[in-house]
């Protein structure tokens, strides 16, 4: 009996597959800030991902400072709000490596972990010219949610955008047909599980009236 149990088992394992096939590993972006604005680097990150700015404009000799206002109330103070302070393109250092400015800062970075909730995210770069350049950042939830939202195209998402910040909307939540193509293959794999368990157990029993005759 010790074989049939094991690949009992074994089935059931595998029925439970297509859950762990929307795992998502945490993930780092970067993203270049440049003369001409950014970089597109990914058109769209999940929770607990973080993305990395690194100023790279060497050519318009301008500092670039990063901000999102995440309450709307005009400062950068808030507990979701970020300001990067003023990136420069290069700091100083000594025969140390050691940075001669301590407060001088080449990138930026965000976690974008549980606190944020799925939708689309507008931060600015504030030039020290005194332009400025819009950005939009698309979140997901997870995996699924992602596949159940109309995917950006590439470079659609991420990086400069020209047009009015998106309003930070909550994605519909709708099974999808590939949800229920996930939950009827699991239900097969169930019914096919307890079909192997009832014939090992009768195996026994017809072993036994086969040697009596």
């Amino acid at each position: 009996m010790a074989i049939p149990i094991f690949v009992l088992f074994l089935l059931a394992g595998a029925a439970t597959m297509p859950l762990q096939s929307s795992a998502h590993t945490a993930s780092a972006f970067t993203v270049l800030v440049k003369e001409n604005g950014f970089s597109q680097s990914s058109p769209e990150i999940f929770h607990n991902d973080s993305i990395i700015w690194h100023n790279t404009d060497n050519a318009s000799n301008l500092t670039h400072r990063l901000v999102h206002d995440h309450d709307g109330d005009g400062l950068y103070n808030g507990s979701l709000d970020w300001d990067s302070g003023e990136l420069h393109a290069y700091c100083e250092r000594d025969e140390n490596n050691t940075k001669v400015d301590d407060s001088c800062n080449t990138s930026f970075v965000i976690e974008f972990n549980i606190n944020w909730t799925e939708g689309d995210y507008a931060y600015q770069d504030l030039r020290s010219d005194g332009s400025v350049v819009n950005a939009t950042i698309r979140l997901f939830k997870d995996m699924d949610s992602h596949n159940a939202s109309t995917a950006p195209t590439i470079g659609s998402s991420f990086g400069v955008n020209d047009d009015a910040p998106a309003d930070n909307t909550q994605t519909n939540e709708a099974a999808t047909p590939e949800d229920v193509l996930l939950y009827i293959a699991m239900g097969t794999g169930g019914a096919a599980v307890l079909l192997l368990g009832l014939l090992v157990l009768r195996r026994p029993e017809n072993s036994d009236i086969s040697e009596s005759e």
